[in-house]
């Protein structure tokens, strides 16, 4: 088992995302994080208009990751 830590999960509707809408999830890393969410396995590349999550790790964390349908 690798190091946990929290991250914050923003939903994405038509391509914007919304902090209200907001999830925090405990997971080893942003793709762990997403599929906790969504139940699904998104991908890290894709059209603005098919963005669904932004992940970030709480604290001093890297940018976040943002992932897509399919």
């Amino acid at each position: 088992m690798g190091i946990i830590d929290i991250y914050e999960v923003d939903l994405c509707r038509r391509g914007r995302c919304e902090e209200q809408d907001a999830r925090f999830v405990a997971a080893e890393d942003a793709d762990e994080a997403a599929y906790k969410v969504t139940g699904e396995h998104l991908h890290s590349e894709g059209e603005r208009r098919k963005l669904r999550l932004r992940v970030q790790r709480l604290g001093n964390g890297p940018a976040p990751k943002l992932f897509y349908a399919a």
